[in-house]
């Protein structure tokens, strides 16, 4: 289960790490900084396909492990009609706002019209950007062969990404309207095909008539995954300060460079993610049915690879910024005297931030949803925000780059506290 959810997961990152790829070395340094401004809209469509995800597979797998499989399709249709609901309100938004949010994400002259091309073609897909991750959970709790099934459309996506990119901006003159039309018609692919599975080929989590014929779960669904919302739409505020922040004091140039930053470390999340999610199905499952064993078993697994993962990328980050820095802009030049200082930084964070979500995610997998958001609530917004506030106003300079390490190092000590309590108070069924 764990490889091809952290397969597909480095493939879901090459949606956004591609486009910054052909948008720095095409387009240049002013497009690639307008398409960093869009990226905390980005992540409201991937948190609410998260919340969704992760809510509703927990209760799928707990009730297939129960064997309340009719209970299952239930809420696996139910989180069909929910994404499909919130994906047309998402884009109709978007749709008639563009210019209001390009003003809202400090996008002024020339920066203002690449948000502006870039939303026109990208906000058509906004119902598979916020369906696609979510589906890809549902097929995990099919079992190993749907998982590998939703690899493969992932890989498929990311392959037509590319050539849709080369098309629309090297080959084509579209510019950023086409870098957000390869994107879309990318995630429509895939997405796609993880769906036709489940209405063709799934043998247990299909969709079904009435589903809401018992009642509706849709708030439980909601309310199990509201703490990996909570962690997922975090860059919506937080990218959103640094930008001002970074704009203020570096300009454009100090955006690009922060653009760089986060795709370094958006496949590095991705991956200590992955571990964690391909955790919490079968911790729910197990837990369904009263195999403590098997969940601490499948807890240690999660924890000792979330952490490789984290020490090895720290170790190549270290080894190979300059290199991923002029794969962005081939030029380098101001971008990289800024990352030189501190990608180190970043690259230390991996470590108390992977424990960090492997607590988080395992309360999830508990249906301890509220102690989980508390973890997400602390690292991805008020210490980080705060911490960012205090560097900023009282340090300058460099120091605001220290936040993050700040942030996930405090915000350990509190998990660990949960963690903690949580086992006292609430251990598996025996």
């Amino acid at each position: 289960m764990a490889v091809p959810t952290l397969l597909s997961g480095f493939v879901y990152t090459l949606y956004t790490f591609i486009d910054g790829i052909f948008i720095g070395r095409y387009l240049g340094a002013e497009s690639l900084a307008a398409l960093n401004l869009l990226v905390p809209l980005m992540y409201v469509p991937y948190g609410l396909s998260l919340m969704i995800g992760v809510g509703g597979a927990t209760m799928i797998a707990r009730l297939s492990g129960e064997g309340r499989v009719d209970e299952a399709r239930q809420v696996f249709t139910q989180a069909l009609w929910c994404m499909l609901a919130v994906g047309m309100a998402l884009s109709a938004l978007i749709l008639g706002g563009a210019g209001e949010i390009a003003a809202l994400m400090g996008a002024t002259g020339e920066l203002a019209v690449h948000v502006e091309e870039y939303l026109s073609t990208y906000a058509w897909f906004i119902l598979w950007a916020q369906a696609l991750y979510a589906l890809e959970l549902f097929l995990r709790t099919e079992g190993a062969q749907a998982a590998r099934f939703g690899l493969y459309a992932m890989f498929l996506g990311a392959l037509v990404n590319i050539l849709l990119d080369y098309w629309f901006i090297v080959a084509q003159p579209y510019g950023m309207k086409g870098a957000g039309l390869a994107t879309g018609i990318s995630m429509l692919a895939s997405g796609g095909m993880m769906l036709s599975y489940h209405f063709f080929k799934a043998e247990r989590i299909k969709p079904c008539r009435h589903a809401f014929k018992g009642g509706s779960r849709v708030g439980m669904m909601l309310y199990n995954g509201s703490s990996e919302f909570l962690g997922a739409i975090a860059p919506v505020v937080t990218i959103f300060a640094f930008n001002r922040v970074i704009l203020d004091r570096y300009g454009e140039t100090g955006l690009a460079a922060y653009a760089i930053l986060e795709y370094m470390t958006l496949a590095v999340t991705v991956a200590m993610v992955g571990f964690v999610q391909s955790m919490q199905p079968l911790i729910s499952f197990y837990r369904g049915a009263r195999q403590v064993q098997a969940v601490r078993s499948v807890l240690w697994f999660g924890a000792v690879g979330a952490l490789a993962c984290a020490a090895l990328a720290a170790l190549v980050m270290f080894a190979f910024a300059r290199q991923l820095t002029f794969l962005f802009l081939p030029d380098g030049g101001a971008a990289w005297d800024i990352l030189a200082r501190v990608v180190p930084w970043y690259a230390l964070a991996f470590l108390p931030a992977a424990c960090n979500l492997i607590i988080a995610g395992y309360l999830t997998a508990l249906e301890r949803p509220g102690a989980s958001a508390i973890i997400a609530a602390l690292r991805s917004w008020v210490v980080l925000l705060g911490s960012l506030w205090l560097l900023n106003a009282y340090f300058g300079g460099y120091a605001i780059w220290y936040a993050l390490m700040i942030t996930e190092s405090l915000t350990l000590a509190v998990s660990a506290c949960l963690l903690m309590r949580c086992q006292r108070q609430r251990k598996p069924p025996s």
